[in-house]
């Protein structure tokens, strides 16, 4: 961390902070004064931050977040208040006394070198030593995609995810690894080469139309453009007493058809940071609906573990890593969906390195742990 200077009530870092800043569409990177850390909160170093398809949707200006700093998914460093020895931390970017309030989203987010953490969140929960720091962005995606395991009332035999982005291949390895028949559904055939050659998947069936046979999960990871659609064909595919999740494309007040008289972003926001147990799932005839919003601390875990364990399976997902000041033209570009200018022509998790300086571009390091980053706090 930079120097600080102690005044009454607050203590004011003396450095700067590089910060990603949108305006309109485009991203510009802004030097920033460091940010004051008041009594009660915490200064954070960001070294490696997650592009997640939500931060695209709010770069083109689909939905209505607040944030100008966007990015949730993050490996942070800190310093204990009494030794003052640097630890390591992932988020949970969801306050779960205020679902509103979301890292990135209603408050500036990750895309930044520096943050400050205090009771309202962002929620920390340690990153082990072991995590390789490249993978650690994946922790809350992955997180995500627990939950929504978790809020499945049977363990389904066969599953199917629509979408092609990093929460859906995160989704249809983890059905994987539980030998679950699972299917990954995207429209586009190039996109599913693309991802059959990343080495993830064994015996995940991808196809660029609906299963043909049914199933009793199904997982929704599509941005709003994508999801009404995407949810007709999910009930259609559903066995008896199947279950949707949610996992993103709707919010307050959207309905659809196939679940009539569902207000579909509440359904999502029954489930948050874990709560209640179990998990609320609203019925319409034969088909199940559920969804979820942030994680709690045993899914954040429990992700960690995951990527420990079957590193093999993970790497494959983080595809390009930036600098923040590279990232200022990739972050429209992928918005804009166009391809990324360096590295493989298609992406799945596209990682900010603020750590990296200039317009800098590298491959994904799958060998550096968190433990062996050491510490500037």
């Amino acid at each position: 961390m930079t120097g600080t200077a102690e005044t009454t009530g607050a203590t004011v870092a003396t450095g700067v902070n590089l910060a990603l800043v949108r305006r309109g569409t485009g991203s510009v990177v802004e030097s920033r004064p460091a940010p004051a850390v008041r009594a009660g909160q915490r200064a954070a170093r960001v070294l490696r931050a997650g592009v997640c398809g939500t931060d695209l949707q709010i770069q083109r200006r689909v939905r209505p977040d607040a944030a100008t700093v966007l990015g949730h998914e993050a490996l942070v460093e800190l310093a204990d208040p009494v030794t003052g020895v640097p630890w390591h931390a992932v988020l949970n970017p969801v306050d779960a006394t205020d679902q509103d309030r979301v890292l990135g989203h209603s408050y500036d987010g990750v895309f930044q070198q520096r943050l400050v953490v205090d009771e309202h969140g962002p929620e920390l929960v340690a990153a082990g030593p072991g995590l390789v720091a490249d993978l650690a962005p994946l922790v809350e995606p992955l997180a995500t995609v627990l939950y929504g395991w978790e809020l499945f009332e049977r363990e389904p035999a066969r599953v199917a995810v629509w979408g092609g982005g990093s929460t859906a291949v995160l989704a249809a390895v983890v059905g994987e690894l539980r030998g679950v028949r699972t299917f990954l559904l995207h429209p586009r055939e190039e996109r599913l080469r693309f991802l059959a050659g990343r080495g993830m998947f064994g015996t995940t069936s991808l196809h660029t139309g609906p299963p043909g046979v049914p199933v009793d999960a199904a997982f929704l990871c599509l941005p709003r453009e994508a999801a009404p659609a995407a949810l007709t064909e999910a009930v259609a595919a559903l066995g008896p007493d199947g279950v949707v999740d949610l996992v993103g494309g709707f919010g307050p007040g959207d309905r659809h058809p196939a679940a009539p008289g569902v207000d579909l972003g509440e359904v999502r926001r029954a489930n948050a940071c874990g709560l209640p147990r179990p998990g609320v799932v609203v019925r319409r005839g034969a088909a199940g609906f559920t969804g979820h919003r942030g994680t709690a601390r045993r899914h954040l875990e429990r992700a960690q573990r995951l990527l420990l364990d079957h590193p093999e399976s993970f790497g494959p997902v983080v595809t390009h890593v930036v600098s923040l000041e590279a990232a200022a033209d990739e972050l429209p570009a992928l918005a804009a969906r166009r391809a990324p200018s360096a590295g493989p022509a298609e992406r799945i998790k596209v990682l900010v390195d603020p750590t990296m300086t200039g317009r800098a571009h590298r491959a994904p390091d799958l060998f550096t742990t968190v433990g062996e980053l050491g510490g500037t706090a």
